[in-house]
């Protein structure tokens, strides 16, 4: 079977998987606003109490160490006024709550690392994720390094990583990008930071061993950002496959399908999982050796929203993807000359990634 009609398999069977992954990851940063743990009541570490005390047991007014008061506290554990680190409240990792608070467990009045207490709050715990469309925020590049890596500690796993774009210089910016990895069904691919191209530290790697359905894929999640004022995409990569080549996709708000959960969120797209189709560069050659690939927009096979096509011109862009195919072949309990069915050869599979940039 040859290079192309396996590529095409390929596509129909990942497109749809990767689309849907890469506007739930995209969706990655944001939530509430954070709070900072108040509990209930003005005081300062007091037990019981009003009146002005320090350690005192009971007492109105202000104490410092007392446990139930009202007026104001630190630390308090009962009491009315504002609080910090409360645990109800309005904000950012909130829980419940009225009032404003961050990491607050709940609260009313003043008060700093009060247990309960309402009013407002620093860090509230559960606030909830605001709902909305992947590229209701878009960030305009100011510099054309996606991601290099190399702001890499080996801290967390790689499908953990996140590192800031956008800013006056590479590894800044208020947007954020990460890797991600999927698999046929067949096996679960690695997903790791590992060395880069030199002199990079670090570059993604991705690897399948014995595949049997269709291969692997992956890719980069991105906040939306505007590369228009950008040519395309460039990057380095080296790997190995039963075909040698792999597939890249361009992720875009209008081909990507409404969040599943709630539809004000995800993309824009109105067709099915069949018609929201990412811009997509397929048979791109993959070498052991590190290769750098340019792909400009009009490279790129238009995408679909429904019926109408989609052509890339680096707007609206919320991820860059791939996938590593395994080679098809007729299926040998058929005859010779049948039609088909084709089915996979099971094989290994590897892609690195690194220094991933839009082009000038």
């Amino acid at each position: 079977m040859n290079t192309k009609l396996s590529q095409n398999l390929i596509i129909g069977l990942s497109l749809a998987a990767l689309a849907g992954w890469a506007a739930c990851a995209a969706e990655k940063v944001g939530g509430g606003t954070p709070g900072t743990a108040g509990t209930i009541g003005t005081g300062v570490a007091g037990t019981t109490g009003s009146g002005t005390g320090v350690a005192g047991t009971t007492g109105a007014g202000t104490g410092v160490a007392g446990t139930t008061g009202s007026g104001t506290g630190v630390a308090g554990t009962t009491g009315s006024g504002t609080g910090v680190a409360g645990t109800t409240g309005t904000g950012v990792a909130g829980t419940t709550g009225s009032g404003t608070g961050v990491a607050g467990t709940t609260g009313s009045g003043t008060g700093v690392a009060g247990t309960t207490g309402s009013g407002t709050g620093t860090g509230g715990a559960a606030g909830a994720a605001v709902v909305q469309k992947l590229c209701a925020t878009k960030t305009t590049l100011m510099n054309p390094v996606l991601v290099n890596f190399e702001t890499y500690t080996g801290t967390v796993t790689a499908d953990m990583f996140a590192a800031p774009f956008g800013g006056a210089t590479a590894g800044t910016g208020n947007a954020y990008t990460g890797p991600y990895s999927y698999g046929d069904g067949s096996v679960t691919p690695t997903l790791a930071i590992l060395a880069g191209r030199p002199p990079s530290n670090w570059a993604v790697s991705q690897t399948a061993t014995a595949a049997h359905t269709w291969g692997m894929g992956g890719g980069i999640w991105m906040n939306c950002a505007d590369a228009s004022t950008y040519k395309g995409i460039t990057f380095w990569v080296r790997g190995s496959g039963p075909l040698n080549v792999f597939n890249v996709s361009l992720n875009m708000e209008n081909t990507s399908m409404p969040d599943a959960a709630n539809a004000a969120g995800g993309g824009t797209c109105t067709g099915t999982t069949d018609t929201c189709k990412p811009a997509t560069k397929s048979d791109l050659p993959l070498t052991a050796d590190w290769t750098q690939v340019s792909i400009l927009w009009a490279d790129f096979t238009a995408g679909m929203n429904g019926t109408t096509t989609v052509i890339p011109n680096g707007n609206d862009v919320t991820g860059i993807g791939w996938t590593v195919p395994l080679k098809f072949q007729l299926d040998p309990t058929v005859p010779a000359d049948a039609a088909g069915p084709y089915i996979a050869v099971m094989g290994d599979l590897v892609i690195n990634i690194d220094d991933v940039s839009f082009i000038p």
